[in-house]
């Protein structure tokens, strides 16, 4: 049997099909308050929600008539197309169902150069309606589907083991199933000399599972990518900088962005600012899955951590000055 190709990172997340629309202010003030059934208690611009397939629906109806795009997503598959953009093999480990939307996450994701081969579920592909507005805010409304059936046998354990990096996204942390590939996957890459690179994700993520973060980044994890809020959620602090420190004692590696700020790669006791990169935004997302793209590829590449750090910020002023979460290869 021929073997398989090796690459230099393997991600692992939810796999989602994006929905992304551009709405006015005053639209997305009316979902607020008067939010469908199914979702959460609270919603807040520019923040992830879960719901459910009913919310969805009812939400998509009143957008309809609107343009939209449709790509395939979900954190760490927009991080593994930036890599594999930069020339950095990748393959991706994320559920999706024999469906429509699961076979388009397959081809689409296959066609941008990204390793995928993990065998579909019967239960429908995850969906994400992603609706932007004219600060280029991102607000998402995330039906997660088969993408939390994903299981320790879907990993490709061989693959991880000849990585240069593995990167896991902290959206996993919400089934069994996801949390266990998650744990195995750390756990054979330090096996294997290989290393792991974990995104909190979002603020709720880190308050919810605050012990188990805690407890795997420092007994796996090599490099935390994190915003602000994410970073003093995680860390128990109120600024930036005094959580980097309260991050650092847990023998890690960190990059925090800073939003317009610019961001700080804390990697092998060095710090590195990392000035930001002048854009007109359009839209924000993907901003720091691409940041994170870019710093991952610059490490692979043996760039110094001050050019891959910039290589990520590069990345991630290219992905805001366009709609949706993919750089057009024009832009690269």
């Amino acid at each position: 049997m021929k073997s398989k190709p090796a690459v230099d990172v393997y991600g692992i997340g939810n796999a989602l099909i994006d929905i992304q629309m551009a709405v006015e202010d005053p639209v997305l003030d009316a979902i607020f308050s008067g939010p469908p059934k199914g979702g959460p208690e609270k919603i807040g611009k520019g923040n992830m929600h879960l719901v459910d397939s009913g919310f969805q629906g009812e939400l998509i109806g009143r957008l309809e008539g609107r343009d939209r795009a449709t790509v395939s997503g979900g954190s760490a598959c927009n991080t593994m197309i930036g890599i594999a953009q930069l020339g950095c093999p990748a393959a991706y480990c994320g559920k999706v169902a024999d469906d429509s939307f699961g076979w388009f996450f397959g081809k689409d994701l296959t066609a941008a150069g990204v390793v995928y081969g993990v065998p579909p579920g019967r239960k429908g592909t995850g969906t994400c309606v992603v609706l932007v507005t004219p600060d280029a805010q991102r607000t998402m409304f995330t039906n997660l589907g088969i993408s939390i059936e994903l299981t320790p046998a879907d990993l490709d354990l061989d693959a991880i083991a000849k990585a240069k990096w593995v990167y896991i996204e902290g959206y996993l942390w919400d089934a069994a199933g996801p949390k266990a590939a998650s744990e195995l996957a750390m756990e054979h890459a330090k096996k294997h000399g290989v290393k792991v690179a974990y995104s909190f994700s979002d603020s709720f993520c880190v308050n919810r599972a605050l012990a188990d973060f805690r407890r795997f980044t420092k007994e796996y994890v090599d490099l935390v990518f994190c915003n602000q809020d994410e970073a003093c959620a995680f860390a128990g602090r109120d600024n930036a900088e005094e959580a980097l420190s309260e991050i650092a004692k847990y023998d890690t590696g960190v990059a925090l962005t800073l939003g317009a700020e610019g961001s700080i790669l804390a990697l092998d006791g060095k710090r590195h600012d990392i000035k930001p990169i002048p854009v007109k935004p359009v839209d924000t997302t993907g901003a720091g899955d691409l940041y994170a793209a870019g710093t991952i590829a610059g490490l692979c590449r043996g760039l110094p951590p001050q050019e891959a750090g910039t290589l990520g910020a590069s990345m991630a002023a290219k992905v805001i000055a366009v709609r949706g979460a993919r750089i057009p290869a024009s832009a690269l």
